[in-house]
């Protein structure tokens, strides 16, 4: 079981520590999250495609679980819409909608649940061509520090190969994992090098990921660690009509990603969790493979969550968090900015045997700055979700 339980911290995107009946009848789950998110600036942040004054985004995100004995599948996607109100004297917005792509996750445990190999497929449904409107509204959408609920929407077909192997003893265990990735997100880089004023299409290339996990339980409760390192090959940007689209190459320089998350809770918490994480990006190399200064950024974020009320019925959700971000130099653009910003999180949740349904909002300030503009935002993030669970029969 601490096996199945580490497993699971290297990829709990789609599994479960759970490990499911042998039966016919399928162990089924679904969520779904109705997501509103906004941001106002008190001055408008100058972009290549306009001043942008507010930024919001309406999202459905979706997700669809299953478990067949030692086999368990992901389906997951969202629909969005999201807007940019632009400072240029007639309020005009640069904007984006539609369905993004869904990703599927197949993945089976073998030799005894201790290791786990996983097949992704990336669904191009979503835009891959961006208009010159779009590509405007999906420069601040994608900022980073905005952390807005759908940060793209299409990048065609993609694909992940990847295993995991886990190692225990009494009251640890620890995991190690590798992937190979046809990619299918939007990078910062990628944004910042396209231009609000012109089409542009961009084409990521491949990947390779490293992780390793840690988990050890602390009596009632538990701490868990992972360190993830990432690797990239050429990636491709078009920019321009289809009749004069020009072309370049650039690559993304390795980064490294790390976290701690400590979860506690007892019989009048339901949960409770502080998590730490941090994240280091190199400079990026250019056509010609040379490293872009200002290209390289770090980002680091806290937060501590909680949920007042027994294991069934109703909680009350508090929670907080910090953020700093370093911003990428080279670009002017909010999608590099610079940010430091603090969160709060207010809600309730009602949990049930086989469902829960939460309703929360996220209350946040920051300031930003590109290089050119020093401005302070504010924000907001209103979230209901529903998630349901079916167990397999006994």
């Amino acid at each position: 079981m601490r096996a199945t339980i580490a497993t699971a911290t290297m990829l709990s995107a789609f599994v479960t520590a759970r490990a499911s009946a042998q039966s016919l009848i399928p162990s089924t789950g679904w969520s779904i999250a109705p997501v509103i998110a906004g941001w106002h600036f008190v001055a408008p942040i100058n972009q290549s495609g306009g001043s942008i004054a507010d930024v919001a985004e309406v999202a459905l995100p979706f997700r669809i679980r299953g478990e067949w004995g030692a086999w368990r599948a992901d389906l997951s996607g969202a629909g969005a819409f999201g807007a940019v109100h632009l400072s240029d004297g007639e309020g005009s917005l640069a904007k984006i909608y539609g369905p993004t792509d869904a990703k599927v996750r197949v993945s089976r445990t073998i030799f005894d649940e201790a290791s786990m190999i996983t097949l992704g497929v990336n669904l191009p449904s979503g835009k891959v061509k961006l208009n010159s409107s779009e590509t405007t509204a999906l420069q601040a959408l994608a900022a980073p520090s905005l952390q807005m609920p759908v940060a793209m929407f299409g990048t065609g077909f993609g694909a992940t190969l990847g295993a995991v192997h886990a190692i225990h003893g009494d009251d640890w265990a620890m995991a190690f994992a590798a992937s190979g990735e046809k990619r299918s997100e939007y990078s910062p880089i990628a944004l910042a090098l396209g231009s609000g004023a012109s089409d542009t299409r961009i084409t990521p290339g491949m990947a390779a990921h490293l992780s390793v996990g840690y988990d050890r339980t602390l009596g009632a409760n538990r701490v868990s660690a992972l360190l993830v390192g990432d690797f990239y090959g050429k990636d491709l940007l078009q920019v321009g009509a289809a009749s004069s689209d020009t072309s370049s190459n650039y690559t993304l320089g390795p980064q490294v990603t790390g976290s701690v998350q400590y979860l506690f809770g007892n019989a009048d918490w339901r949960e409770g969790v502080m998590a730490i994480g941090a994240r280091a990006r190199t400079e990026y190399s250019d056509a010609t493979g040379k490293k872009v200064a200002g290209s390289s950024g770090k980002y680091l974020e806290a937060s501590v969550g909680t949920v007042r009320g027994g294991p069934l019925g109703a909680g009350f959700v508090m929670g907080a968090d910090v953020r700093w971000q370093s911003g990428l130099s080279f670009s002017d653009a909010l999608i590099g900015a610079a940010m430091r910003g603090v969160g709060a999180t207010v809600g309730v949740e009602g949990a049930g045997l086989h469902s829960a349904t939460r309703l929360t909002l996220h209350g946040m300030y920051g300031t930003f700055d590109t290089g050119k503009i020093r401005t302070n935002g504010y924000g907001a993030t209103l979230v209901f979700s529903v998630g349901a669970r079916r167990e397999a029969q006994q």
